[in-house]
């Protein structure tokens, strides 16, 4: 969001000042101080800075009440409405906020893919986003819109028919802190400049006397067709945990993680094809447990932020799910946890492949024989492929603890073995490299980076 560059030691203060109220300004970002060698290294008095509240706003920004009162009006007259959520949500720590609202609403609840478990996804009225083809449906449906703290932005299919009801159909409120998001991809018919967590406490009270007059029953009906078709699709997608094979399916590493590690376990999910597959297996039962990098798309970020979440969290298993190309670019930072006593468990999917890049060129050069074959080989692409790296022995040389599995039922075993280390560990998951390309849904993530044909 902002960088600048110290020139004197004494101008310290003031641009880590400027750095972090633009930081916590609006939606959080990262912000960059460069000092230079001399002044880094050289002797300097002391600079203190003041405490946060006399430099930067501490208080959430307050919505206008009339703001408030127009919302409840429109969600209490709406058929069917529903309830997008950003990751503004969790950053407000809004999660019971939500559950409150969308109960009293009826109304079920989607996340952007940047904010899986803002809301637990095993909650009734969650609508968890492995389900494309629903959320669609749903999107297309429903008469008002309650977006909170969300930019709308390409995973979202920037909110545009035909994969949302065009907005001359469809009324949006959209909450967020700062204004610059306000209708910004999709027209809001109420923008609402707040923080997402007050929003939801005033409209949950604002809400309660209009219970009354709402078609809860039409809601619940709706609600419900919706459930059943989410049910066939996961029934669907589970079919891929009855692979019996030498080498494992993608899927199921995260159903086994889900099976072993508690409900409140962080997941980090990183990768290409192995974070697409980790997001349709995985579930998130707790809120706030979901990390990940879901709109740059960049690889190996995953590996750090395992261990930053075991520092934020040191009474909670964290678990990264990865793709071996993405574990290659900072495998070092397995020293780290080890020098740091910090204990997540890194899975790597190995097929020895550039998976989406792959993919991409079989498509290009020979779509015909993909699609009949499902694979070319070697020579058919270009550097796709490549070598095997042993991330147990790895993880060994490192001081950690390692494991290979290239089966489901080894993998929970090899899961428990990790936990009694009691240090990081590093498993090895050998996974089908055919089955791995081919991700759940995996031409509709392709398709959410095109630029919208509707309105």
């Amino acid at each position: 969001k902002w960088s600048g560059m110290v020139t004197q030691v004494d101008r310290l203060p003031e641009l880590v000042k400027r750095a972090m109220r633009t930081s916590w300004k609006g939606r959080p970002g990262v912000v960059h101080i460069d000092i230079p060698e001399d002044i880094i290294n050289g002797k300097h008095n002391a600079l203190d800075l003041p405490d946060p509240q006399r430099y930067r706003r501490n208080d959430p920004i307050e919505p206008s009440p009339a703001h408030v009162e127009a919302a409840a009006k429109m969600l209490a007259e709406a058929k069917a409405p529903h309830i997008h959520a950003g990751s503004g949500v969790i950053h407000a720590g809004a999660t019971d906020a939500l559950i409150k609202v969308a109960e009293l609403l009826h109304a079920p609840v989607a996340t952007s893919w940047a904010a899986r478990s803002a809301l637990a996804e095993n909650h009734p009225l969650s609508m968890p986003m492995m389900h494309v083809g629903v959320i669609e449906q749903m999107r297309n449906e429903s008469d008002v819109v309650l977006t909170l703290g969300s930019r709308i932005g390409e995973t979202d299919r920037w909110g545009k028919a035909p994969h949302w009801r065009s907005a001359n159909e469809q009324k949006m409120i959209q909450v967020d802190n700062d204004e610059d998001i306000l209708g910004l991809n999709k027209p809001a018919d109420l923008p609402v400049l707040g923080d997402a967590r007050v929003f939801l406490e005033r409209l949950a009270t604002a809400l309660q006397p209009l219970v009354g007059s709402m078609d809860i029953d039409a809601r619940k009906t709706w609600m419900s067709g919706m459930k059943d078709a989410a049910e066939k699709n996961r029934a669907e997608l589970d079919k891929h945990l009855q692979h019996k094979g030498k080498l494992m399916c993608t899927a199921q590493i995260p159903h086994v993680c889900d099976k072993v590690l508690p409900e409140n376990s962080i997941a980090v999910i990183d990768g290409g094809n192995a974070a697409v597959w980790a997001h349709f297996f995985h579930e998130a039962r707790t809120a706030n447990s979901v990390l990940q990098t879901a709109k740059f798309g960049m690889l190996g970020a995953g590996v750090s932020q395992a261990l930053g979440a075991c520092v934020a969290h040191p009474d909670r298993r964290v678990f990264c799910i990865i793709g071996d190309g993405a574990m290659g670019f900072h495998m070092q930072e397995i020293e780290t946890a080890v020098r740091n006593n910090l204990k997540p468990i890194y899975l790597v999917c190995c097929d020895k492949q550039w998976g989406m890049v792959k993919m991409n060129q079989q498509f290009a050069l020979r779509p015909i024989k993909t699609m009949i074959t499902k694979s070319l080989g070697p020579k058919e692409t270009i550097n796709a492929d490549f070598e095997e790296i042993k991330f147990d022995k790895l993880a060994e040389a490192m001081g950690a603890h390692g494991e290979r599995v290239d089966n489901a039922d080894d993998l929970e075993m090899a899961i428990r073995r990790c936990i009694e280390a009691d240090v990081c560990g590093v498993i090895h998951c050998d996974v089908d490299p055919v089955k791995h390309m081919w991700a759940p849904n995996l031409l509709e993530f392709k398709k959410m980076h095109e630029e919208p044909k509707g309105k």
